[in-house]
């Protein structure tokens, strides 16, 4: 589809190939390389083709104008696992069929289905640890459908998680409960974490998480006691003001535990198509701060730039300003903090190119959009989300329909765009040729469950995949350390600089509320998941779309009351950056102070062509986030915003 002011035409896929190639060669020469900008949605982990050749369209574009969901959702973990383990996708998992003790923080699993955690029918995996006399603990400022499932929830004031686990830690220490057993003979840095935790003691910080320390003490103490327990968070220890920090202190309280690398435990899985070697041995473990962003001099984390830094990247003048941007199953305006200002950006580019299905938020800017087959017209492999499988497993499943003549795969779009900004003539005649299938059987041979020397005898192939209907069970994860580590020489890193030095920054006092002339902004605003959203991929999908109003204001009923509001008034929400009117929905559900508003909505901007979403459009959380907030890895600040609510004014 080819957009000419606000009309958009059907045109042949040659025809948008030579356009688009053409638009590259013109803003490369005319600006130079980092004039082209990529930015990669989340779904493009879920698609093996995708996986497989976007590397190479990173290479060939050469551009530092790199962006993605990571920086939204997951970069906190990334950044923790490369600087203590070597390697940015070495991802430790919750071993949950095992294990008798389960602290979940920041996470909604029973609704995420498991985040960097692969755990189909999760809910059931978090029933059986209590029906074998285990013991289930949800730390959320929500009482969420996963706290349902608990034995107890602890509300927790948005933001606070590290001052929370800065004193967990500290407790270890403080009452002799640290035993990292094994894990020590290879962990260097225990005496600079003792160090660097000590003031955060369990009564300094009750007040400032709103948990007693009573509290803290004993959960402290039941879970190293436990011998098979995981303390896991996610979304909201990641998406907050110290979030790397939140979730460095999660695996340093999991190994001084000993519950690091062991059955029941935190452990490391073995897939079958092993990304975690083949990218280290490519020399892509993942680095910090070799370049930075232009406008807000933001450092980048294996080559790819803070999503918040994208719309200054546009917008400001001067050498190496984006003027080109292709997205690949992203949607900056609505998962991208300050929304209002990436829809100003993205209007403002010369170019922008869109593989999409739909006209949506950000592709209406597109000036060409290129529409990849369907889920059910092309093959899947378990690729990346086995990284984070809680058991080893691997599976392919067959096309249910055959694609249409004139569709193309993700991958072979991403084959042509590679195509079009390669100089080098082989290599694009070489992508006419090379398939998935070749490069996925030879990294199976390759793999930990291949065949010897990758051909030889017997193991895992991907025919043998494809004739296993219900995929291949690779058996329970196994202790994997110290060889499974990257770093030189193979020993834990507890205590990495960037991190102990930026805890010493943080005193454990009550942080002071941010006030404006005419009235603070006293509620704290944080995000929320719905199973019938999967973020937003069900909302233009008619079965999935319910009566209820999902896109709310959820607000505790006490909050409710001193400003009049009841459920079903219509509510004005204002942050530094923007102001949303949202419907309100009143619980106790939610702790007081605190409000939310899911992510993913806002489908109600001019030209947006979502025929089932723009029913019920929703407003866009992202409007009141702040794209000058980032945590230490340039993770957006999307948990713990301060707000403002009330009637909307008359007009």
């Amino acid at each position: 589809m080819k957009r000419t002011g606000t009309e958009w035409r059907q045109i042949s896929w040659d025809e948008a190939f030579g356009e688009i190639g053409e638009k590259i060669r013109d803003i490369r020469k005319r600006y130079g390389n980092d004039a082209m900008a990529l930015f990669l949605g989340n779904p493009n982990v879920h698609y093996h083709g995708n996986i497989l050749y976007i590397a190479l369209l990173m290479k060939v574009l050469d551009t530092r104008n790199r962006y993605s969901s990571s920086s939204l959702d997951q970069l906190p973990l990334m950044m923790a696992c490369q600087q203590m383990f070597g390697h940015q996708l070495l991802f430790p998992v919750p071993d949950v069929d095992r294990m008798d003790f389960f602290i979940i923080i920041g996470g909604n699993p029973a609704v995420s289905g498991g985040s960097i955690m692969t755990a189909p029918g999760i809910s059931k995996r978090i029933r059986d640890i209590r029906k074998r006399n285990g013991r289930v603990v949800v730390i959320d400022p929500v009482r969420t459908r996963t706290a349902e499932l608990a034995d107890s929830h602890y509300f927790i004031k948005p933001g606070t998680d590290v001052y929370l686990l800065a004193a967990m830690v500290n407790t270890l220490f403080e009452e002799r409960l640290a035993a990292p057993g094994r894990l020590g003979d290879f962990t260097d840095g225990i005496d600079t974490v003792k160090k660097t935790v000590a003031g955060f003691t369990p009564e300094n910080v009750s007040g400032i998480t709103g948990i007693g320390a009573g509290d803290i003490r004993n959960l402290v103490r039941d879970f190293a006691e436990a011998e098979k327990a995981v303390c896991y968070g996610r979304i909201g220890t990641c998406t907050q003001e110290h979030g790397v920090l939140s979730t460095w202190l999660i695996l340093v309280f999991n190994i001084l535990t000993g519950k690091m690398d062991r059955p029941g435990g935190y452990m490391f899985p073995t897939p079958a198509l092993d990304l975690v070697g083949f990218t280290a041995l490519a020399g892509e473990r993942g680095w910090v701060g070799r370049h930075h962003s232009r406008v807000s001099g933001y450092p980048d984390f294996g080559g790819e730039l803070p999503a918040a830094a994208l719309a200054d990247e546009i917008l400001t003048q001067g050498k190496g300003r984006i003027r080109g941007l292709i997205t690949v199953a992203g949607n900056p305006v609505v998962s991208a903090p300050n929304g209002r200002l990436t829809d100003k950006a993205l209007a403002d580019l010369e170019f922008m190119v869109a593989v999409d299905w739909y006209v949506n938020e950000s592709t209406r800017h597109a000036h060409i959009i290129l529409p990849p087959t369907t889920v059910l017209e092309h093959p899947n492999h378990t690729m990346m989300t086995n990284l984070a499988g809680v058991r080893n497993y691997a599976a392919y499943s067959e096309q249910v329909f055959p694609k249409d003549p004139d569709t193309r795969h993700n991958w072979e779009i991403i084959a042509r765009l590679t195509a079009c900004a390669a100089e080098n003539p082989l290599l694009r005649f070489a992508l006419r040729f090379v398939r998935p299938e070749l490069l996925l059987d030879g990294f199976h041979r390759m793999g930990p469950h291949g065949p010897k020397f990758g051909f030889i005898g017997p193991g895992l192939t991907l025919s043998k995949l494809k004739k296993a209907r219900h995929g291949i069970d690779l058996g329970p994860l196994v202790p994997r350390l110290p060889n499974r580590l990257f770093t030189k020489p193979k020993r834990i890193r507890l205590a990495p600089a960037m991190f102990a030095d930026a805890l010493k920054e943080i005193k454990p006092m009550e942080k002071s509320q941010d006030d404006s002339a005419e009235m603070p902004f006293d509620l704290s605003l944080i995000g929320r998941r719905n199973l019938m959203s999967s973020n937003s991929w069900f909302h233009n999908y008619r079965r999935l779309r319910n009566r209820a109003n999902r896109c709310t204001l959820l607000l505790n009923p006490a909050d409710a009351e001193v400003r009049g509001i009841q459920t079903g008034d219509m509510v004005r929400v204002e942050s530094a950056t923007g102001t949303v009117t949202v419907e309100a929905e009143v619980s106790d559900r939610i702790m007081a102070g605190v409000v939310s508003i899911p992510h993913g909505w806002g489908h109600g901007l001019p030209g947006v062509r979502l025929g089932v979403a723009s029913e019920d459009p929703g407003v866009n959380v992202n409007d009141l986030t702040d794209n000058r907030r980032v945590d230490l890895s340039g993770t957006a600040v999307f948990s713990g915003v301060p707000v403002r609510i009330g009637k909307p004014q008359c007009c």
